[in-house]
């Protein structure tokens, strides 16, 4: 694929850049385990005007969302990001959307596990499927949780309609809003 590319003119250093974002992008592809899932938006979440991630959401076959159908959401980071501050923002937000009071440390504990420190470049997965859900980072599996509500908030902080981030939500979606 490479070969004709040295005579081409095209400068080395850009040849070997554009080899490293086809590995990268092979080597974050999804879990073996969500063959079938597509992507079915897609959206960058950014605060203050500095680009934090990018998201992808993706359903079987691209369709549309439905809760009662697996689905998985990627984050790719824009920059580092330690684990204690995406796991405070988590239950922070799933707090907002009516965790329960008695789960919120084994939840927290949860997250730690399951979100390490993440540098830029870094992807996280999250699947969701009758209840369960499961979390990559890199494509490695990090943590299974098999509580339906604790799936259910998590994923309503971009999902639901009163997300924080409407806009990335309407592109995950798909909608007009």
């Amino acid at each position: 694929m490479f070969a004709n590319w040295k005579s081409s003119g095209v400068p080395s250093a850009w040849r070997c850049g554009v080899a490293l974002l086809l590995l990268s992008e092979a080597a974050m592809a999804l879990p073996a385990e969500l063959n079938g899932l597509q992507p079915l938006g897609a959206g960058d979440l950014r605060w203050f005007g500095f680009k934090l991630y990018d998201a992808t959401l993706y359903t079987r076959q691209g369709q549309s969302f439905d809760w009662s159908q697996p689905f998985a959401l990627s984050l790719r980071y824009a920059r580092d990001i330690p684990s204690a501050r995406i796991v405070d923002a988590s239950v922070e937000e799933m707090q907002r959307y009516g965790m329960p009071p008695e789960r919120k440390n084994s939840w927290r504990a949860l997250m730690q596990n399951a979100f390490p420190d993440v540098k830029q470049g870094d992807e996280i997965i999250g699947a969701y499927q009758a209840g369960s859900v499961r979390f990559w980072h890199n494509g490695r599996l990090t943590a299974t949780v098999e509580d339906p509500l604790f799936g259910r908030l998590f994923f309503r902080i971009w999902l639901d309609p009163a997300s924080r981030a409407p806009a990335l939500r309407q592109q995950l979606l798909r909608s007009p809003g």
